[in-house]
């Protein structure tokens, strides 16, 4: 797994073994950062962040700020051992890693408002997780005309739970058999 564009392009990223870490294919990543245009003075957020590749391919790219959320203290440890990888290519973001479920919220007192939040849950989680996200209107508040982009498992009828929320204006996009809902967060 590398890096695949910006500053930092090329860089070897570790990753966590075992299947607590599910990142993001190369040529999916690389299709949806490039559909995403500039990320120069972008406030990123990488919820469920795994060993830290969405966040840091912002930060290659020329983010200003990604925080990364993420439970496990072993992909911590890989996103810290990552970003130093990073800051060596030549990377100044400001990159902050928050230990925490992402599920509690805390995250949202700690991070700055973001303009874009990418959200790569456990695909077996994932519906859950983007349901209680959706109904917990301090992280609506937070999100809040932020672009969200979700990594949708590729279980039958999945999109269409994604779908189904007025609070967002959201569009499916496919990249060969990975999809991303990205969507604007809007207060109810």
């Amino acid at each position: 797994m590398n890096i695949i564009s910006g500053t930092a392009k090329s860089i070897e990223l570790a990753v966590p073994p075992g299947l607590t870490v599910r990142p993001t294919s190369a040529r999916a990543r690389k299709a949806l950062f490039d559909s995403l245009g500039d990320f120069t003075g972008a406030n990123v957020v990488d919820l469920f962040a795994g060993c830290g590749s969405l966040g840091l391919e912002a930060a290659s790219r020329g983010a200003a700020r990604v925080v990364m959320v993420e439970k496990s203290r072993t992909n911590c440890t890989a996103i810290e051992e990552n970003t130093a990888k990073v800051r060596k290519a030549g990377v100044d973001s400001e990159i902050i890693v928050i230990p925490a479920d992402v599920m509690n919220g805390t995250y949202c007192t700690k991070a700055p408002q973001p303009d874009i939040i990418f959200a790569d849950p456990p695909y077996p989680e994932s519906i859950e997780y983007f349901e209680k996200l959706m109904a917990d209107k301090r992280f609506v508040e937070w999100a809040q005309s932020s672009y969200l982009i979700w990594e949708i498992p590729s279980e039958p009828g999945a999109v269409g739970k994604f779908m189904d929320h007025p609070e967002l204006i959201s569009k499916i996009k496919r990249f060969g058999s990975t999809q991303f809902l990205v969507a604007v967060v809007e207060k109810k």
